[in-house]
């Protein structure tokens, strides 16, 4: 008889046994419902910032405080020349003698700085958000257009595709006046991108500089640089409490009432 009555014994930790009448299927309903409130609480979800980057004093770390990842330091030294982090502007900096004059050549000439999420918490996984930074120029003589593109991709990928670009951003030289230093904010959303959601190895973002000038009166800068996710982390105590429950469940026994002579 599937729905023959039964009787549920729990031993309960202060040492009060109880006894319900009820039936196998619903002794099988109230644990499965019991295990799956403690997977759901198994994981804790925050949005937080896990990469930032201002620069401050010409310093490559990040200054976030997210503990189930490390952004390791921001690398601008990956070109052998014209490319770096200044302490007097506070930012990262690309001259444009050291990049290409459109992005294919910035590719094949890694004229890029970039960082990498490590994720440090075991069964973590992460879901990008948002970036946003700033795209600054500074000249002293007649500017041409200035463009960075964002590239963002697992420790596997290859970055050498213009087609892999999650975003891509101009700056024209007509826009400014000599001796000037212009910025635009820039946001990209991440949320959307469905290979930048649940991600559970290390994540490398790019940043590659082009334009169409060898000049030397230029610079390109990117600074204030955020990078937010969402990630979802196994909480040691709700780790314990599935343990309870799978404890639960070894002591529970089904005993089967005697039918009436």
């Amino acid at each position: 008889m599937k729905n023959e009555p039964t009787v549920l014994q729990m031993q309960l930790s202060h040492g009060f046994r109880t006894k319900l009448d009820i039936t196998k299927q619903q002794t099988r309903s109230i644990f499965t419902a019991l295990v799956s409130l403690g997977l759901m609480a198994s994981c804790a979800s925050a949005s937080s910032v896990v990469a930032d980057y201002s620069f401050d004093g010409g310093s490559a770390s990040s200054s976030d405080t997210e503990s189930s990842t490390i952004a390791g330091n921001y690398d601008a030294t990956i070109p052998a020349a014209g490319s770096g982090i200044s302490s007097s502007s506070n930012s990262a900096f690309f001259f444009p003698y050291a990049t290409g004059s459109n992005l294919t050549e910035a590719l094949s000439g890694d004229d890029y700085q970039t960082f990498t999420l490590d994720l440090e918490t075991s069964g973590a996984t992460i879901s990008l958000e948002s970036l946003t930074f700033d795209q600054e120029y500074w000249n002293t003589n007649t500017a041409l257009d200035f463009s960075v593109s964002v590239f963002i991709g697992t420790s596997a990928s290859d970055f050498d595709d213009a087609s892999d670009s999650i975003a891509d951003f101009t700056i024209l030289g007509s826009e400014y006046t000599n001796g000037n230093t212009a910025t635009a904010s820039r946001t990209v959303a991440l949320s959307g991108i469905t290979e930048l959601q649940n991600l559970s190895t290390d994540t490398e973002v790019r940043f590659y500089f082009y334009d169409g000038s060898a000049a030397s009166d230029r610079t390109h800068r990117l600074d204030n640089i955020t990078l937010t996710a969402s990630s979802v982390i196994p909480e040691p105590s709700s780790m314990a409490l599935i343990f309870a429950l799978a404890t639960l469940g070894t002591t529970i026994s089904l005993k089967r009432k005697p039918r009436n002579a």
